[in-house]
């Protein structure tokens, strides 16, 4: 039997092990439609802000995204915080937004219909029409096959699904829709076109599938196999395992909807959220469409306190699939990562924990740490598990009510990135169709953000970034030097407005714009001043699903 088709029934078997290990014998008891709410949504905002403020006991946001009927969960639960914990005037303009924006979903639940729904249509859940201007020449790194191989997509606008633009005016059209067929299968999908105004963006396609599923809910465990993206852990200005910095990739994975506890004594590890996915990369490098799969679980064991793991491991391609059914299994799971003879493996492994002082403005402290390949030779027994030989870093400080009125926020962010984040020696390295799937900036970078924010008394926000970030070689060279860089970013936003003259349809308008200047841009002796500006007009039309009972 070919290898191929070995590792597609292999990949099968291995969902079904973990839906029935994760599931439980709950999951054919019901079932309900599992939407996922694109990444660029402002659900996630409006959901973040209300975590910060202390409204959400139940929130785990270090897995992304969620589900509609999830979102909805959490603005109710938001709703009865308000009702006992006092009045806060911009935390009650959120859930009412949140009630607009989720209204089927919220009714579902506030019925108890979440399960057993009829077949329904949304065809338009969002439309989003973008102008970007991108200046400046974009960081890039190619150290062919013995190392990574990345472009940047779009200068001073990360984790945007690696839209196409090119250098001046641009335009981007996103749309996005959904529906469910027999109460517990749904479809969902966000597409987009961009590119310059006047012609299409070099050698990228200008319309894209940015996401695109099919999703089958059983109990609380949804079952999803398209166009996947996802973004982990706790950083807000990147993210080290998952990101969605690059195109989305196909996958199928499997995740709970809501938060969970574990069976028996495990239940005292608190609330549970997991995720698990495989997929395939892209065949633009030596070894060709690698196969990739990821796990990640969090868990809250007291109400300021959360922690959580990452594992994600490639593996296989063209040239690097000497392998078979078992050790197929074995890398996939991370038992037997295979060597560079056989069919080699690059591995990630992490871990981040969190810690809320409600006493101190709602303050929280988080820090990550992500190891990349493996140790086996060096920690017997358990290198195989915790790749921790390439380390890297990420942390900071956020505070929510940084004024006594609650209407100020501070953050501090920082990322130190090892020399051999992301890299690999023989092209299994983490990159999809040449975007990083991880931190922006690559390897052997550092960052450091400091973020002030004021909500207006409109609920309008307005945040100023001032960051700062190195980048050392990679490659030696008589020629190339540390890349330095400084710049701000001013990000407007106000919370969605209904819009009387288009039926109380919710309309939603976002601005960037920002400014950086590079010394050494790409380790070279040329300097560049790198701008953008993005202004962004959104429509959530307030229709309602066509039904068929």
């Amino acid at each position: 039997m070919p290898a191929r088709r070995t590792s597609a029934r292999c990949a099968l078997a291995a969902a079904l092990a973990a839906l029935w290990l994760l599931g439980g014998p709950r999951a054919a008891l019901a079932s309900t439609y599992a939407v996922y709410i694109p990444l660029d949504s402002s659900i996630y905002a409006e959901l973040d802000t209300l975590n910060g403020l202390g409204f959400l006991d139940s929130y785990l946001p270090e897995i992304k995204p969620i589900t509609r009927v999830e979102a909805a969960r959490l603005a109710l639960e938001a709703e009865a915080n308000l009702d006992t914990g006092g009045p806060n005037h911009l935390a009650d303009s959120i859930v009412k937004v949140l009630r607009a924006q989720l209204k089927e979903e919220i009714n579902w639940l506030e019925e108890d219909h979440e399960d057993g729904l009829p077949t329904m249509v949304h065809p338009v859940e969002r439309v989003e029409g973008q102008y970007i201007y991108s200046g400046g020449v974009r960081r890039k790194l190619d150290t062919g096959n013995s190392g990574i191989d990345f472009t940047e997509g779009t200068p001073l606008l990360p984790n945007n699904d690696n839209l196409s633009t090119g250098a001046g005016s641009n335009e981007t059209l996103r749309w996005s829709g959904w529906m469910g067929l027999g109460g517990f299968i749904a479809g969902y999908g966000e597409g987009a076109i961009s590119g310059p105004l006047t012609h299409g963006p070099r050698g990228l396609n200008r319309a894209q599938l940015l996401t695109g599923e099919a999703v089958v809910g059983l109990g609380n465990v949804a079952i999803s196999f398209g166009q996947e993206e996802m973004a982990w852990g706790t950083g807000q200005f990147g993210s080290l395992s998952q990101s969605n910095n690059g195109l989305p990739f196909p996958a199928l994975r499997i995740q709970n909807i809501h938060p969970s506890h574990l069976p028996g004594i495990l239940r005292y590890l608190g609330l549970f959220r997991w995720q698990a996915f495989f997929g395939e990369l892209d065949g633009g490098r030596q070894f060709a469409h690698p196969w990739i799969d990821g796990q990640i679980l969090s868990f809250k064991p007291l109400p300021n306190i959360e922690y959580g793991f990452t594992h994600t491991i490639m593996f296989g391609g063209r040239g690097n699939d000497h392998y078979g059914f078992g050790g197929f299994l074995g890398r996939a799971t991370g038992f037997a990562t295979g060597s560079p003879a056989g069919a080699n493996t690059n591995s990630r492994g992490g871990l981040y924990v969190k810690y809320r002082m409600p006493g101190l403005r709602n303050t929280v402290l988080y820090q990550e740490i992500l190891g990349e390949d493996n140790l086996s030779g060096e920690i017997s027994g358990i290198g195989r598990f915790m790749p921790f030989l390439a380390v890297s870093y990420q942390g900071g400080v956020y505070i929510p009510e940084l004024t006594s009125d609650g209407r100020t926020t501070a953050q501090i962010e920082y990322a130190i990135l090892d020399p051999n984040y992301s890299t690999h020696s023989d092209s299994l390295y983490w990159t999809y169709q040449n975007s990083l799937m991880g931190y922006e900036l690559g390897p052997n970078g550092s960052k450091v953000d400091i973020d002030f924010g004021r909500w207006s008394k409109d609920f309008a926000k307005v945040d100023l970034d001032l960051f700062y970030t190195e980048r050392a070689p990679m490659l030696k060279g008589a020629n190339l030097s540390k890349e330095h860089s400084g710049g701000l970013a001013i990000d407007y936003w106000q919370l969605p407005v209904a819009m009387s003259g288009l039926q109380d349809s919710l309309g939603e308008v976002r601005t960037r714009i920002a400014l950086e200047y590079v010394n050494n841009i790409n380790y070279s002796s040329r300097n560049s001043i790198r701008s953008l500006v993005q202004i962004s007009v959104g429509l959530n039309p307030s229709w309602r699903s066509l039904v068929w009972r």
